[in-house]
């Protein structure tokens, strides 16, 4: 990464950025002094009193958001307190995870907080990831037979089995990678990663050549896919790898930052506006490489 384009996402002005650049890209620890600086501000910030507040509401959307932001700024459950264990275990009670396509994002999201450990969790991520397919990916969660009937065979559903891989990338990041990682890595890298086996220029699905952020169960962008493959040991070199960076690289500028080109008309949490350079699409695809 260029110097400008790290002093730019390590600018004050947004300290949810700032702390995941420190913690992830610097490599910084917990207890150093610019990480834990940063954490002081972005809990006096009004990102953070929004996050909490959705937190708390009753709607289990509003908590499964409030749990991506603070997952995605790079937070865990011993930074927030008191505030997040009870409405964590709530919306498991009142869940079950089945957030409809979310629970491997929500799995995820989980993971990078620090519930990994948690046996509920851990026992839930088990049983999830046994469900892989012989293709190496997930299949169709829905019970509508026109859609996905049990008694034919279907290939898998590409837009689950993103959120899979970024499961599978996070818990390698903390040390668990999981027996299946192989397996969701070749689905992409056979692939190209974005494309159709039988048309190597057709997308499987359109979204993921753009950078849509923050990331919906069912829409997420080239920048955090390449990320979690490079996370889980893809080759930078590689026709795949490759084939990624020139997708992300269609989205960037000649100063080094890259365009956020979609989000949803209520995103998880404020992360810039669509057609503008995005520090956090330039955080990932940083990182990807």
């Amino acid at each position: 990464m260029e110097r400008n384009v790290l002093d730019w996402l390590l600018e004050e002005t947004s300290p949810e950025v700032r702390l995941r650049t420190l913690k992830e890209y610097e490599k910084l620890t917990e207890d150093d002094e610019w990480v834990t600086n940063c954490k002081k501000e972005l809990f006096q910030s009004k990102a953070y009193e929004r996050a909490i507040k959705k937190l708390k509401k009753d709607k289990p959307w509003d908590k499964y958001d409030a749990i991506m932001a603070l997952a995605e700024w790079g937070l865990t459950r011993d930074d927030i307190g008191s505030d997040i264990d009870d409405e964590v275990f709530g919306l498991i009670e009142s869940t079950g995870f089945k957030m409809l396509c979310g629970e491997p994002l929500l799995l995820r999201n989980l993971v990078k907080l620090g519930y990994y450990n948690e046996d509920i969790v851990k026992n839930e991520i088990d049983s999830v990831l046994k469900l892989i397919k012989d293709d190496g990916g997930f299949g169709c969660i829905s019970t509508n037979k026109k859609t996905n009937d049990p008694r034919k065979p279907h290939k898998s559903c590409a837009r689950l089995t993103v959120e899979y891989l970024l499961l599978a990338a996070e818990m390698s990041l903390q040390g668990y990678r999981p027996k299946c990682a192989d397996e969701l890595v070749h689905y992409f890298t056979k692939r190209n990663i974005f494309y159709r086996t039988d048309d190597m220029k057709t997308p499987m699905v359109d979204v993921m050549l753009g950078t849509f952020y923050p990331p919906d169960p069912i829409k997420i962008g080239s920048h955090m896919i390449v990320y979690a493959l490079r996370v889980l040991g893809c080759e930078p070199d590689s026709e795949a790898m490759q084939a990624g960076y020139k997708v992300l690289d269609e989205h960037k500028h000649d100063n080094g930052r890259y365009v956020l080109t979609a989000s949803k008309s209520v995103p998880a949490f404020k992360a810039g506006n669509v057609g503008e350079e995005n520090k956090w699409v330039t955080l990932y695809a940083c990182m990807a490489r």
